[in-house]
């Protein structure tokens, strides 16, 4: 059954409805769950999507989005939870599994961590835009550097790029718009 209801709103993002937050957790299979996994999720995909989300889902943090969120899956492989409702855009959801499977394949390769300064890790928390986009030029240029990387560079970029001009996602629109469903 479809829902034809022209009053509905499918929603999506951090907090499209105040009070109701919502996740955009990612599975992830085959790969070992290691702290520096964690963190390399949270340096090159939480960060990267902090700063294209809607201001007012900065208020999910930090009960829902904390940063190293993770479940173990009957699947054998975990759920890293940190990140918000990446349904917002087709955009937004291919950067979102192209960086997850970018760090997923190169946790053990990658030199360093992007972006591990406490500094960032408070810049998230507090929604600080300004202090976190300091990262993005380091995260940018550690996922570029990696093997895994220029397949997957035509779904990471457009993020990078949004996020370097200060862009962010509209969580009161309507994502059927954007997924080209009709209303």
């Amino acid at each position: 059954a479809q829902v034809r209801d022209p009053r509905l709103r499918w929603a999506a993002g951090a907090m499209p409805v105040p009070g109701l937050a919502l996740g955009g957790h990612i599975h992830i299979s085959g790969a070992p769950l290691t702290a520096r996994l964690l963190r390399l999720l949270d340096s090159c995909a939480a960060y990267p999507l902090a700063l294209v989300e809607d201001p007012a889902g900065r208020g999910r943090r930090p009960r829902y989005g904390a940063l190293g969120d993770f479940r173990l899956q009957p699947h054998g492989g975990f759920e890293y939870r940190t990140l918000p409702s990446w349904l917002v855009s087709p955009a937004a959801a291919k950067a979102a599994f192209a960086l997850a499977l970018l760090c997923a394949r190169e946790a053990l390769r990658m030199p360093r961590v992007p972006a591990a300064g406490e500094r960032f890790a408070a810049a998230y928390y507090a929604g600080d835009r300004t202090e976190l986009a300091g990262c993005l030029d380091d995260v940018a240029s550690a996922v570029s550097a990696t093997e895994s990387y220029e397949p997957l560079a035509r779904y990471i970029e457009p993020l990078f790029d949004a996020a370097a001009r200060g862009a962010t996602w509209d969580e009161s629109a309507d994502i059927r718009r954007k997924w080209r469903i009709p209303l």
